[in-house]
C-alpha cells in the first residue's frame, strides 16, 4: 500500500475508541478476521477493499470502510461490550460518514502514482525525453541500471545533463555485527555547471 494512502487512515484502535464501552483488542482482531475472512458477516471483499478497511501493521490501521464494518458487527452484536449496546454511534456514524471523500482521495493518489510511473517508464526507455527539473538520484539510478547495468558506474546524458554514478566502501556497523555496504554516489551538473545535489561541506564538487 502506498504510503500517502496509509496517512489517510487512522490507527484501528482509535477508531475503536468511538464504541462506547467496548473490549478494544477483541474488537480489532475480529475486526482483522472480518475484513480478511469475512467471517462473522459472511461479506466478501475484494482485495483493494481489504486493504482499505484493514492494514495489517505494527500499528493497524483502519478507514472509513473499515469503520462502516466496525458498525455492522456493533448492530449485529458480535462485538463484546462492557454495557448494553446503544441505539446509535454518533462519533463512529460522522467518520462513516467520510467514506465518499477517503475513496475520492485515494482513487487521486493512485491515478497520480500511476502517471508517475509512466513518466518515469518513458524516461529510462529514453534518457533525453526527462525535463531538468525531474532529476532525482533515484531516477538516475533507475535509468543508469537499466542502461549500463546493476552497481555499474559510469556517466549518462540525461535530460541534457552529464550524470555521473560512482560506488564506495560505506562504513561498517559500530557493533561490527556485518559487513560495510558498498554506497551509490550519484550527483549530476544543471545547466548552470553547479554540482547538484552540492556537495556535502569541506568535499569537492
Amino acid at each position: 500500500m502506498l504510503w500517502d494512502i496509509r496517512a489517510l487512515m487512522r490507527p484501528a484502535l482509535s477508531v475503536i475508541d468511538m464504541i462506547p464501552n467496548v473490549h478494544r483488542s477483541p474488537a480489532q482482531a475480529l475486526l482483522r478476521r472480518t475484513v480478511m475472512e469475512g467471517r462473522p458477516l459472511s461479506l466478501r471483499l475484494t482485495r483493494e477493499e481489504k486493504e482499505l478497511a484493514f492494514h495489517d501493521a505494527h500499528i493497524p490501521l483502519t478507514s472509513p470502510v473499515g469503520a462502516r464494518i466496525l458498525l455492522m458487527l456493533y448492530k449485529s452484536g458480535h462485538l463484546k461490550l462492557k454495557k448494553p449496546a446503544r441505539k446509535s454511534l454518533p462519533a463512529l456514524e460522522a467518520y462513516i460518514a467520510t467514506e465518499a471523500t477517503f475513496r475520492a482521495e485515494v482513487t487521486r493518489i493512485l491515478h497520480e502514482d500511476e502517471a508517475r510511473r509512466s513518466r518515469e517508464t518513458a524516461i529510462i526507455a529514453d534518457p533525453s525525453v526527462a525535463l531538468p527539473e525531474e532529476l532525482t538520484t533515484r531516477l538516475i539510478d533507475r535509468v543508469m541500471t537499466a542502461h549500463l547495468g546493476h552497481g555499474v558506474a559510469g556517466e549518462m546524458q540525461i535530460a541534457g545533463l552529464r550524470c555521473l554514478r560512482s560506488f564506495r566502501q560505506g562504513q561498517p556497523p559500530a557493533d561490527g555485527t556485518r559487513m560495510a555496504e558498498i554506497e551509490a554516489e550519484i550527483h549530476w551538473f544543471d545547466g548552470n555547471g553547479n554540482r547538484q545535489p552540492a556537495p556535502p561541506n569541506g568535499q569537492p564538487g
